[in-house]
Order: C-alpha cells, then sequence, then structure tokens
C-alpha cells in the first residue's frame, strides 16, 4: 500500500525508475524511501533501498516514524536521515554483533562509503552547503 501518490516531494528529490521518492546523495548513491502503511500504534512503517550505482546495497522495512505521524516531505526527510544514519554506522559507534547480518559486499561498502555519507545524515548541518538544515532537503545542493 504506497501512500505517496499526493505527497509533494522534498526540493532536490527525484521519482526513482521504480517510481518511489529518492535522494540522490551524490552521483553514485541513491536512497529511494516510501511509505509502506502505518503499525499498530499508528507509526509509518518506511520502506528503504540504498544503492551505489544501481547496485543494491541495503534495502528493508525496519524503520518507522514517531507514533501519529502525518506523511509531509519534512517526514520523508526525517526517514531518509534516519535510514542513512544507520546504514552508515561503523565499528566501534554500535555493538560489533550490529554487523553479524551484513553480507561481504555490505561490510565493503560501509568500509569504503559509509564514513563519508554519514555527514549527509548529520543533525543541523548539510553535507552540500554545510548550512546549518538537513542534507536531504538542501534546494541549492552547495549554490547557497
Amino acid at each position: 500500500m504506497a501512500m505517496t501518490h499526493a505527497l509533494t516531494l522534498p526540493p532536490g528529490w527525484i521519482i526513482s525508475s521504480r517510481l518511489v521518492p529518492a535522494w540522490q546523495i551524490d552521483t553514485d548513491h541513491l536512497l529511494e524511501v516510501e511509505a509502506a502503511g502505518r503499525t499498530d500504534e499508528g507509526r509509518i512503517r518506511w520502506r528503504y533501498r540504498l544503492s551505489r550505482r544501481r547496485r543494491t546495497i541495503f534495502a528493508g522495512s525496519d524503520i518507522c516514524s514517531g507514533v501519529g505521524a502525518v506523511l509531509t516531505p519534512g517526514e520523508l526527510i526525517s526517514a531518509a536521515r534516519t535510514v542513512l544514519h544507520y546504514l552508515t554506522l561503523r565499528p566501534g559507534e554500535v555493538d560489533a554483533d550490529y554487523f553479524d547480518s551484513y553480507i561481504r559486499a555490505q561490510v565493503e561498502w560501509r568500509d569504503r562509503y559509509a564514513e563519508d555519507l554519514s555527514i549527509y545524515a548529520m543533525d543541523e548541518w548539510c553535507g552540500y552547503c554545510g548550512g546549518d538544515h538537513a542534507s536531504p532537503g538542501c534546494p541549492s545542493r552547495c549554490g547557497g
């Protein structure tokens, strides 16, 4: 059950080839995020897919919004930042067993790209322009 048919996309976002809202993080990485229904508690369940050069690195639906969240561009940005935060965690930031379910390609991706991409999930700092806003909402992509 897709809930994005009436959602205005945040600035800088696109509709992916899979017809879901997507954030082109950099030239190689695309994060697709869509509402995939609600939990019994009224949270939005988010389905996501992070790809690098069109190859899926991570996909899941294990991220949820707060109770009673409303589907808005701001909530989509919040979900994307949450997803990216968890996908860019590195050894030493979480318990070692956090990575036990990672396949080799995910470990290699984490070791090579997670640190650089983690800046786009930071609070109150844009990884594109250095402004005091969330990166997924940056309308100018370093233009000001």
